[in-house]
């Protein structure tokens, strides 16, 4: 059962990081809505992981990574992110790379946020989405910040992200007595599924 479970996983791999390939080279560069768009249905196809498949059976606080794999012609990352129930991160950016997020398995909540960094650093709340299987939400702006919770208390949450480049670092945003501050991050892979 396990063999088969890897087998169909990687399947699905293959043909995720295949279809982004294919839309950069149709377009000649990456187009976040075409993109989007041919990964629509991701959370429906053969092999699709479920949380419960990529989860750590240790009760995490965190989040966690697994790298699908990055564009061996094109500069783009893709990668799994398990979610702990009710975990909540905090607003971030991507480092100015476009992006989408796919929820495969749970509910998150995307809240969105505007960034103007002058004259002061200040993020404008945007909207607030919930996404069941088969959403996604996709980004383009360098100004564009989020914040992602996991709406069950009881399960993870699994979700597929595509970055335009490795997202090696990013910045989480705070509010305290009316004024904005950032802190940089380096982010860290726990583990691979190429």
């Amino acid at each position: 059962m396990y063999d088969a479970l890897i087998t169909a996983t990687m399947a699905w791999r293959e043909r995720v990081l295949a279809t982004i390939d294919a839309c950069i080279e149709h377009h000649g560069e990456p187009v976040v809505t075409s993109i989007a768009e041919a990964l629509s249905q991701v959370a429906a196809w053969r092999g699709c992981p479920r949380s419960a498949d990529v989860s750590s059976t240790s009760t995490a606080q965190t989040y966690r990574r697994v790298l699908l794999g990055t564009g061996k012609r094109h500069h783009y990352e893709a990668l799994l992110i398990v979610w702990p129930p009710a975990y909540v991160t905090p607003i971030h950016d991507h480092d100015a790379l476009w992006g989408m997020e796919f929820v495969l398995d749970g509910v998150l909540e995307v809240e969105s946020f505007q960034l103007a960094a002058q004259p002061r650093l200040h993020l404008e709340p945007m909207h607030a989405l919930v996404a069941g299987v088969g959403d996604h939400v996709a980004f383009s702006d360098a100004d564009y910040a989020h914040r992602c919770r996991n709406l069950s208390r009881n399960r993870p949450a699994l979700s597929l992200h595509v970055y335009g480049g490795e997202l090696n670092k990013y910045r989480s945003f705070h509010h305290h007595d009316g004024l904005w501050s950032s802190t940089c991050h380096n982010t860290v892979r726990e583990a691979s599924l190429a």
